[in-house]
């Protein structure tokens, strides 16, 4: 290894030497552009003495501040300004966490023993040797900086212009950053840093300082601190480690996505690399003999996934969803890393309450025990996840991550109910296209629309089933999720309004991208969106239009009894209190009538709303359901996203669940605000009713529907018309049906349309066109038969008077008796 190097730079120093020949040969005689530069070469000169200068100032102030122990009237501001570590976040004080429930009975408790977090003495001597090595050789013997490596760092910082990349960093420099996640790019930073790691040197031996050290610098993968990386790299607890697996555990600290081996083989290749000068700087430093340098370079590295928590006490869905909202929000309050956030959760003895409700979690733990609703297809068991809020306060009272919890081994395992993000299918549409056409009045419950084939620049969204029924208004189209209603009431609603409609209501993981009608319209998102958001949106319209983002928990306490988070509830309005109950209202219909009916039911005395949703080929079914107490969202699918599920599992767990939630509450109706009035309207054209519209054969045309307050329709149905139809053809009449005796012609009520549709709807028959057909028994006049007996003419025998027709003739010149 070390004679390519000497080779490599052999060449370099041919390739030069090559290089000032051809520039002697070439200097013959001097041109006058050479004479010219004589002054620039001289402010050149003065550039380098000026650039010497500001590199001896500035290493001076280093130098001065390690080697006095930071002396605080040269950085005065900065270092008065810089915020002192607390060192007990770094110590591993091996305290139980216990976490509540939200009537304060305990419900679990983590340690660090069930977590990532290793002691100094557990961490392989090896692996502590390797990191020292390649990140911090002098660790043993500064006192927080490397005056050597700073100096150099310092040279480069200003040779550089400015860069502030710097480097140059010690192991307790590093830690430092890890845990302040002081992220500023000016050299200020790094003063404060400095000043930091010398503090942080006198109150913590080195010991401590590698411990917290390895416990959170992040590895890749997700993994924080060398217990998760081992298992994430080598399926393995630290404490396995070899001398191979330990230095490459080492070489990914530097880079942890450019030495992630699972990110192809070049990535790969180059942590193999790395190991090597690993394990090569080991036995510069007498780390490691020469016998134990070889058999480490010739060892097999298999690298394999493991479950990260595999070894520890399982939790609960409930509780994995605790410790990622708390571990993030200690990041955010405190400002410190996932890593140190970990570590402050499962060894510094917090008290967490939750809001966790155990009738509401006990409920849900028993829907999801019914495996006869959960098929195996392929191998692989049908997957689900629910969660159940508090409309009144955004509390997450229940939640299931998964139909396999019951096998649960682990902790912070795959919690489908907060991190998985799926397509939502139809049941979006609220949340994107009515809501927001309800807020602007660009729509109501009793709008009609035309329910028929359409393209868009070649696309053309079809229902499922793939049919059309023709007229039908909005709240029929929410009823049975017709998605040409849905796109046509976005294009009037417009992409942005809807996208920052839904933004508003909580859906995190939607993108710009997704600002086009078929996402927005019907739910095919580029990321998907995640069951605990969907319940946070349906919550609101549950609660009047008023977002609460969902919680977890109430408070966290130290050991100390020291309150350290507070959930703040923060109420947002959204939406008007009248939008809100206009989808309410409509969603009433998908449980009476629409695709929900038959499934749900709580109890009589408490309504239920709600919406399905169905992916294409029904990889994902989903019910966001809301009574006045609680909204419940449940999902069910395969984890592989290409299995079809082929059963509603998805109504029987709601239902299953909030039967029981609500066996024991009085009833209750939902909020109706101010602000509401009903008026009779067309449903076909959502316009003023008028004698045609009433006399549609169909029932249920015309109806009484809610509307906000002034924005019920004054225009007159313009759907509906009227024409003559032959009582005994049933058809349309011709010039002769008035003719015949036994003719009774009456008005008949009809639909039009601008325009014929590619595909004819299901309403094609009370279509009235020039297509229509017309009576085809009375094609002539009626034959009037000649009387045998002359005498019977009236009029032709002396002595028969004529008697008038008491009837007058409608058409003159037409017989008749």
């Amino acid at each position: 290894m070390y004679k390519e190097v000497g080779i490599l730079q052999k060449n370099n120093s041919d390739e030069t030497s090559k290089k000032k020949i051809k520039l002697k040969r070439m200097g013959k005689k001097k041109s006058n552009s050479e004479e010219n530069s004589k002054p620039k070469k001289k402010k050149k000169v003065g550039k380098i003495i000026w650039l010497i200068f500001k590199i001896f100032i500035f290493t001076a102030i280093a130098a001065a501040i390690v080697g006095a122990g930071v002396v605080l009237g040269v950085l005065n501001d900065i270092i008065t300004d810089t915020e002192t570590l607390d060192t007990a976040q770094l110590k591993l004080l091996k305290l139980t966490t216990v976490i509540y429930d939200k009537n304060g009975d305990e419900i679990d408790s983590l340690s660090e023993e069930n977590r990532y977090m290793v002691s100094y003495d557990d961490m392989p001597k090896y692996l502590r040797d390797a990191v020292v090595s390649i990140e911090d050789e002098r660790f043993e013997t500064h006192g927080g900086i490397d005056i050597k490596r700073t100096g150099k760092a310092v040279i480069e910082y200003v040779l550089n212009g400015g860069d502030s990349s710097f480097g140059g960093s010690t192991i307790t420099q590093q830690l430092v950053k890890n845990i302040t996640k002081d992220e500023d790019r000016a050299w200020q930073r790094k003063i404060r840093e400095w000043y930091r790691a010398i503090t942080l040197e006198k109150e913590l031996n080195k010991s401590q300082i590698l411990e917290a050290y390895l416990n959170t610098i992040y590895m890749g993968e997700g993994a924080y601190g060398v217990q998760a990386a081992s298992n994430t790299l080598f399926a393995k607890d630290v404490k396995e480690l070899n001398l191979a697996e330990s230095a490459c555990l080492a070489a990914i600290i530097q880079a942890p996505e450019t030495y992630n081996p699972y990110n192809g083989d070049s990535n790969k290749e180059s942590l193999i690399e790395r190991q090597k000068l690993v394990l090569s700087k080991m036995l510069q430093l007498n780390k490691i003999t020469q016998e134990e340098h070889d058999e480490a370079l010739t060892a097999e590295l298999v690298f394999k996934k493991g479950e990260l928590a595999a070894s520890a006490a399982a939790t609960t869905y409930y509780v994995d969803a605790v410790i990622e909202a708390v571990i993030k929000d200690l990041m955010e309050t405190k400002n410190i890393t996932e890593g140190v956030a970990t570590k402050m959760l499962y060894s510094d003895g917090l008290k967490i309450y939750t809001t966790l409700d155990p009738k509401v979690q006990a409920a849900i733990d028993k829907a999801y025990t019914n495996d006869s609703w959960f098929p195996v297809k392929n191998g692989k068991k049908m997957q689900s996840a629910m969660v159940v809020l508090d409309n009144a306060t955004g509390y997450v009272v229940g939640l299931m991550g998964g139909t396999d919890y019951r096998e649960k081994t682990g902790t912070s395992t795959f919690n489908r109910a907060t991190q998985m993000k799926r397509q939502s299918g139809s049941s979006i549409k609220p949340l994107t296209v009515y809501g927001p056409a309800f807020e602007l009045g660009k729509s109501y419950p009793g709008k009609g629309y035309d329910d028929s084939y359409i393209s868009i620049n070649g696309w053309a969204p079809r229902n499922f089933g793939g049919g059309y029924e023709g007229y039908v208004s909005t709240r029929y189209a929410i009823a049975i999720s017709l998605n040409t209603i849905a796109v046509k009431t976005l294009q009037e609603v417009g992409l942005d309004y809807s996208y920052t409609f839904a933004k508003n209501l909580g859906l995190s993981t939607l993108t710009s991208a997704d600002k086009n009608l078929a996402a927005l319209a019907l739910g095919g998102f580029s990321e998907g969106v995640k069951v605990i958001d969907m319940a946070g949106a349906y919550a609101t319209i549950a609660n009047g239009g008023v977002y609460i983002k969902p919680q977890f928990y109430t408070k966290v306490l130290d050991s100390e009894d020291n309150e350290i988070l507070k959930a703040e509830t923060e109420y947002k309005r959204v939406m008007k209190k009248t939008t809100a109950y206009l989808l309410t209202d409509c969603m009433r219909s998908v449980v009476t009538s629409g695709t929900a009916a038959g499934y749900i039911g709580v109890k009589s005395s408490i309504p239920v709303i709600g919406k399905t949703g169905t992916t294409d080929d029904a990889i994902d079914k989903w019910f966001c359901g809301m009574t006045p107490y609680y909204t419940g969202v449940v999902w069910i699918g395969y984890d592989d996203n290409k299995a079809s599920v082929n059963n509603t599992a998805q109504m029987y767990v709601w239902n299953a669940v909030m039967k029981e939630v609500h066996s024991s509450l009085s009833g209750k109706s939902f909020e109706k605000p101010s602000g509401l009035v009903y008026a009779q309207v067309c449903t076909l054209s959502g316009l003023a009713a008028t004698d045609a519209c009433k006399a549609d054969p169909r029932s249920g045309v015309v109806k009484s529907e809610l509307f906000a307050s002034g924005t019920v329709p004054t225009d007159t149905c313009n759907v509906h018309v009227t024409a003559e139809v032959c009582s005994v053809s049933g058809k349309l009449v011709t010039e002769f049906c008035h003719l015949y005796e036994d003719v009774e012609v009456k008005e008949q009520s009809f639909i039009t349309r601008a325009s014929e549709p590619k595909i004819k709807p299901g309403d094609w028959k009370y279509m009235l066109t020039d297509k229509t057909e017309k009576c085809d028994v009375h094609t002539e006049e009626p034959v009037v038969e000649e009387p045998e007996n002359p005498e019977d003419v009236p009029g032709e025998n002396p002595g028969t008077e004529l008697v008038p027709n008491p009837v007058p003739n409608p058409n003159p010149g037409i017989y008749t008796e």
